[in-house]
């Protein structure tokens, strides 16, 4: 009995001592990030976020990160490179899930986006990536395509074939972050002799209550209204004055909605309101002892008034 009692205390011995090393071999088993940016490109941009996960078969083995021809792999090093041998650029390490890290640390970050929301991309941080395809010389775009559609990406990765002529290049983490498309305002009004507008040829407030940045003689859009040019970057859109003396009318407004003026004399200039200047005026002059006509107010003479003229007036005596 007793003989059996020392065979049956080295039997459990045999099997915790076994239990155990499968344990620590459980323990010790290398467990690294696999996957390949040719079928997922957030292997390259957001790794250990989304990727599957591996666990290496050999004793020894080591979890990588490698590039080639621009792609990025991650995985096992004896499934990925059987021999051994990971060319550069190689990343090798020997912990769990180490190969986890965007790689090189130096891959270029660009915004990438396109549409109505990739226009201003300030308060946007989402969009800001590592660039998919790896390049040492890569470079951020931005592609303007028309006033509601902006194309941002990495050259290498996605560049447009129509970039090259019309879009923006830069060689730093998030340089292509420029808002493409903007607004300038102008003053917008029309005066005619159907319906006068006094206030959209010269400023009725007394010259002590303008601004002193201001010329003594400017309209602001607190008299008259105001329209906004939408402008696409590296393009300029004008503000315009229009004035026709025989019509007698005159007219202010953005160039984006500016009309075809086949006479008269048209005016443009660039910046916020920057068509305010007043016109001079010109008012009827008559007296009614000389020109019966003058007091129905048909087919009067006029005469341009001295600069600084505000108004014209009408008065009956007797």
């Amino acid at each position: 009995m007793a003989k059996r009692g020392i065979w049956d205390s080295q039997w459990l011995l045999l099997v915790v001592g076994g239990l155990l090393i499968m344990g620590l071999a459980v323990v010790d088993s290398l467990e690294c990030y696999a996957c390949d940016s040719a079928e997922d490109a957030e292997c390259a941009t957001r790794p250990g976020q989304q990727l599957e996960v591996e666990e290496c078969s050999l004793a020894g083995d080591e979890c990588v990160t490698s590039i080639s021809a621009g792609l990025t792999r991650r995985g096992c090093l004896a499934r990925l490179y059987p021999n051994g041998y990971c060319a550069a650029p190689c990343d090798r390490c020997n912990t769990s899930l180490c190969n986890r890290h965007v790689y090189p640390t130096d891959r270029l970050r660009c915004y990438q986006c396109s549409g109505s929301e990739c226009i201003d991309v300030t308060s946007r941080p989402q969009y800001l990536l590592p660039c998919p395809v790896y390049r040492e010389d890569d470079r951020c775009y931005t592609n303007v395509v028309h006033l509601s559609n902006t194309q941002r990406g990495c050259e290498y990765t996605n560049l447009p074939t129509t970039c090259p002529h019309v879009c923006l290049k830069c060689n730093y983490n998030g340089c292509n972050a420029e808002k493409t498309v903007t607004e300038t305002r102008c003053l917008q009004c029309v005066h005619n002799r159907l319906a006068p507008n006094p206030d959209c040829l010269r400023d009725q407030e007394p010259e002590d209550r303008v601004p002193e940045d201001q010329p003594k003689c400017s309209l602001s859009n607190t008299t008259v209204s105001h329209c906004a040019n939408k402008v696409m970057y590296g393009h300029r859109e004008n503000c315009y004055s229009y004035r026709n003396t025989q019509t007698e009318v005159f007219q202010r407004g953005c160039s984006t909605t500016m009309g075809f003026f086949p006479t008269g004399e048209l005016s443009e200039c660039h910046g916020e309101f920057c068509n305010a200047n007043c016109q001079d005026i010109a008012c009827a002059v008559c007296n009614s002892t000389a020109n019966p006509g003058c007091r129905a107010g048909r087919n009067l003479p006029t005469e341009k008034c001295a600069a600084g003229t505000t108004a014209c007036y009408s008065c009956e005596q007797g």
